[in-house]
């Protein structure tokens, strides 16, 4: 590349940068001009993003795996799911529960482990991604999406082994479990799970450049339209009478959910376990072998992990102990 080529991409780019950070500015300059000559609109543009998804182009590898799969549709209240199921049609099935603007095909690389273990694996894409029907989501559509898979598998008298649930799918998983007894024999991975819907709504009420007057009005219009009150999802209430054992793994370097938010959700849970993991961030985390190989071991009560440290500790080894 020569100087003018460099010269040219560059200014390139800085012009891309610009046009995103003016675009960014212009929205929450007019979200806070709303907010105060038009509040009930400025609510509901509040909503409609706050329940609206990202959408992403999936990789060629996720359809290669799907094709592979059998592919089921699940009618629910919500609208229709789609999911698919690899390995022995009445084998212990593990479902995966993806995350905000995900796929459940991203958990493409747990299937072959999954698979190996003995296990039935469901993947399903919640209401409002994927190849399931909407285009709004919620943490209240997740888990009652979640709430319909269990229900679908007990009707055809199959054995559910475990879930796994990353980022908000694993908010999901908690609020599954919640109304499900020690007897039913789950267990649970969540992987890089938030710790507070409240707070991640501020975030993103300053993001949006709204006060917290419409934040608020926007939490209650929520509460009123899904009949489920946000304290519901909220530490320590939303985990402290699970009776299932979870295993949490977390990455130190994940900026879209800082491990504190694992680790609250660790010292909340009753009888959960903590891994910690390092520079895999919160989406290449879903594909590294030894977080795979930590998951499937744990769904099998294989090894035993740590509790999680106490606040200013280090976990006293960082590989799991065998059990003899």
């Amino acid at each position: 590349m020569t100087a003018r080529d460099s010269s040219i991409f560059n200014s390139t780019i800085v012009r891309l940068i610009n046009r995103k950070n003016l675009a960014m500015m212009a929205q929450r300059a007019a979200m806070r001009a709303a907010s105060i000559v038009a509040p009930r609109f400025a609510v509901k543009q509040a909503m409609l993003q706050f329940m609206t998804p990202p959408r992403f182009s999936p990789p060629a590898a996720e359809a290669s795996l799907l094709a592979r799969g059998s592919a089921i549709d699940i009618v629910t209240p919500l609208g229709t799911i789609r999911a698919w199921r690899f390995g022995e049609p009445d084998a212990p099935v593990v479902i995966c529960s993806h995350g905000w603007g995900g796929r459940g095909a991203q958990f493409r690389a747990f299937v072959p482990a999954l698979v190996d273990g003995g296990y039935q694996v469901l993947l399903f894409d919640h209401i409002g991604h994927g190849h399931s029907t909407g285009r709004e989501s919620s943490l209240v559509e997740f888990w009652r999406g979640l709430d319909a898979m269990l229900r679908e598998l007990a009707a055809q008298d199959l054995r559910i082994a475990g879930l796994i649930g990353h980022s908000l799918g694993a908010a999901a998983v908690a609020a599954t479990l919640r109304g499900l007894p020690a007897a039913a024999g789950v267990r649970a991975v969540l992987i890089a799970p938030p710790s507070s819907v409240i707070r991640y709504s501020k975030f993103f009420a300053r993001y949006l450049g709204i006060s917290e007057r419409i934040r608020g009005a926007m939490q209650w219009r929520f509460e009123q339209r899904t009949g489920v009150a946000w304290r519901e999802f909220e530490l320590p209430h939303a985990v402290d009478q699970i009776a299932a054992p979870a295993l949490v793994i977390h990455d130190r370097d994940d900026r879209d959910v800082g491990i504190d938010s694992g680790l609250a959700v660790a010292h909340a849970w009753p009888n959960a376990r903590f891994y910690e993991t390092h520079q895999l961030g919160h989406n290449r985390i879903l594909r590294d072998r030894e977080v795979i190989q930590h998951a499937v071991d744990f769904l099998g009560n294989c090894v035993e992990f740590q509790r999680p440290p106490a606040v200013g500790e280090r976990s006293p080894y960082l590989e799991p102990a065998a059990l003899y």
